[in-house]
């Protein structure tokens, strides 16, 4: 019996068509968050690995924090000039149980934002730009910042986490009380003084004027020695708009009054 030849693996003249990345909805809501968020980059479909890696120090571990990430992707990252993280975008859809399947608990413990929206109920415009307020005002990206973040000092290479990872870290759940909003910030700072001098300075504040203890710990890095290099301090009029940005930011503190969605005369009836 004779058995048949084995074919040999031959180059094929395979034809392909280009496929969109982006279909649908999910192009449309993409073009809104462009509009809603113009000076930031954002990158679709990432990788999870690309965003987290394993905390543990034990390789055992580390390997089975590897394989929770694996295969699993985020519909949007939403990036700063300097390719900073501020925060992960997720388009759920509800399981066969009726929850929406999420990677929220992943990047808690990483302490980055994150943010869910109904797949099949996307957001509009107005309510993107309603819930990333904070990053609307981002200044756009300078032509040298590709540069200055490979041309990184030592010290800077060294560093674990940045400002704003530090912070969303240290309460990563938001504390769900009443906040400064931009607007108020302005009104507190009516010759801009931060604003034109340290715009950098400005559009964190304006990121972390929504929670109060994120906001409150910034502003009191800003008086900290802590970056390897003697800070040079502020001029005074810039010193007078962030203790009145701060006293303003107290009173939430203080007050703590959970937000609602319920009109004032209809409570304690």
């Amino acid at each position: 019996m004779f058995s048949l030849p084995f074919k040999k693996n031959k180059d094929i003249n395979a034809v392909y068509e280009e496929k969109r990345f982006l279909i649908g909805e999910e192009e449309a809501f993409f073009g809104r968050l462009r509009r809603a968020l113009p000076n930031c980059y954002i990158f679709p479909k990432i990788d999870l690995v690309s965003l987290l890696e394993p905390g543990s120090t034990d390789p055992k571990v580390r390997l089975a924090e590897l394989a929770q990430l694996d295969g699993k992707k985020v519909d949007f990252g939403v990036f700063d000039a300097s390719l900073g993280l501020l925060c992960v975008i997720e388009l759920c859809v509800k399981d066969e149980t009726g929850a929406y399947a999420s990677n929220k608990k992943l990047f808690e413990t990483a302490g980055i934002k994150t943010i869910r929206w109904d797949k099949n109920a996307l957001p509009t415009f107005e309510q993107i730009l309603r819930i990333l307020a904070p990053f609307s005002t981002i200044a756009a990206p300078k032509p040298d910042v590709a540069a200055s973040t490979i041309m990184r000092t030592q010290f800077e290479e060294n560093r674990t986490t940045d400002t704003v990872q530090a912070i969303y870290q240290s309460l990563p759940t938001p504390s769900n009380i009443e906040a400064l909003s931009i607007l108020a910030i302005e009104k507190l700072t009516p010759d801009q003084a931060i604003k034109k001098a340290f715009p950098h300075v400005w559009e964190r504040i304006c990121l972390f004027c929504n929670e109060p203890q994120h906001l409150k710990r910034y502003l009191a890095s800003l008086s900290l020695q802590d970056r390897g290099v003697e800070r040079v301090g502020f001029p005074r009029e810039v010193l007078r708009e962030i203790s009145a940005i701060q006293a303003e930011n107290e009173r939430y503190i203080q007050r703590a009054v959970p937000r609602t969605t319920w009109h004032n005369s209809f409570i304690n009836r």
